[in-house]
């Protein structure tokens, strides 16, 4: 075949090609335009035109390029035990207060631990949701959210808190609604020392009898540990929830194992520096900066830092090569940092900017 029967040919192609198209983008209601693909009077063929060209023709409209702008990350999840170590008894403690305290602190193993509860992070739409969740000694309302009591600002500002994060799947709608199901647990009556000797070897070989259901009395230990094991079974609690106290149930979650387990699971094998300073950057300001800073940060930012805050407990509690012992010193100052985060998130980032 010739070029010039080629060039024709082509030619010709095209200007059908271009009648097709200018049919189609004439307007449906254009009395001048004809059935396209009908064959016959009986058959018609469907039209094949994309829906952005039959808005365009009809309604002028343009599809709108995807938006460049970078989406929000999702939040990393956060859910820990609060601890607070046992320091001096107070002087304006009541005599059933300090025979507490002193049954707490030379009761348990080392470190003595005098309350523990559980933090559990807040979804960014529901602004109504609590951080702390925990009872006490003389609450007459029982277990209960407790960052809207009175003296909670103070409290949550010492410096004898650590704390310990405690990863799982889902975890904090797991755990937020095992604790909305233990609001209002009562803490023992004072006739059986608010149960604290079943917490303490001879007598922890019974606490497998005591009742564990919902609303079952329960000191902060034993409650703690009954919603662990409800909500999350993986956890594995080794012992009955009545058999643990404050002490007790900081070194179940702080082992050696567990903190390596979860740093397999949570940490990538291979971060780049720049990650690695951003995540030092944000933990900086939430844990050492000035309160006008951390209000300002931004909760993505904030949650960010607690994240960065708990993979350093799990790598500080981590032993080398998986032998040998932690290093308690590195370990402790860890969870220290990381209970200042928590706190400083709830009581500055989030109360004082009404989220």
């Amino acid at each position: 075949m010739c070029t010039a029967c080629v060039c024709v040919r082509m030619d010709s192609e095209f200007k059908l090609k271009a009648q097709r198209y200018e049919e189609m983008l004439q307007p449906s209601g254009d009395p001048n335009r004809e059935r396209v693909g009908v064959v016959g009077d009986n058959l018609a063929e469907k039209e094949v035109v994309p829906s952005w060209l039959k808005d365009y023709v009809e309604n002028g409209t343009l599809p709108q390029a995807p938006s460049l702008v970078p989406q929000a990350a999702p939040y990393h999840e956060c859910v820990a035990l609060m601890v607070m170590k046992a320091d001096a008894t107070s002087k304006d403690a009541t005599f059933t207060e300090a025979l507490v305290d002193y049954t707490v602190q030379f009761g348990q193993p080392y470190p003595a631990v005098t309350h523990v509860e559980l933090w559990i992070g807040d979804r960014p739409t529901e602004p109504t949701e609590d951080n702390h969740f925990s009872t006490y000694l003389g609450a007459k309302k029982g277990a209960l959210w407790t960052s809207g009591l009175t003296d909670s600002k103070k409290f949550y500002s010492s410096t004898a808190w650590s704390a310990i994060p405690i990863f799982a799947s889902d975890v904090e709608r797991r755990m937020r609604s095992e604790c909305n199901l233990h609001c209002g647990t009562p803490y023992p009556p004072v006739a059986t020392l608010w149960q604290y000797p079943m917490s303490i070897w001879p007598l922890r070989g019974l606490s497998g009898f005591l009742d564990d259901r919902i609303n079952a009395p329960a000191h902060c230990a034993a409650l703690s540990a009954r919603i662990l094991r409800s909500a999350l079974p993986e956890i594995a609690l080794l012992q009955p929830s009545h058999w643990y106290g404050p002490s007790s149930l900081y070194l179940e979650l702080s082992t050696p194992e567990r903190m390596e387990r979860a740093l397999a699971a949570q940490r990538p094998v291979v971060r780049s520096r720049a990650e690695e300073e951003e995540d030092d950057r944000l933990a900086d300001i939430l844990t050492l900066h000035s309160d006008d800073e951390v209000i300002e940060m931004r909760a993505s930012s904030a949650r960010h830092a607690l994240h960065a805050l708990a993979i350093k407990v799990l790598a500080a509690g981590s032993r080398e090569d998986g032998k040998g012992e932690q290093d308690q010193d590195k370990f402790r100052a860890a969870q220290e940092r990381f209970a200042r985060g928590l706190t400083r998130y709830t009581w500055l980032n989030r109360k004082l900017n009404e989220r």
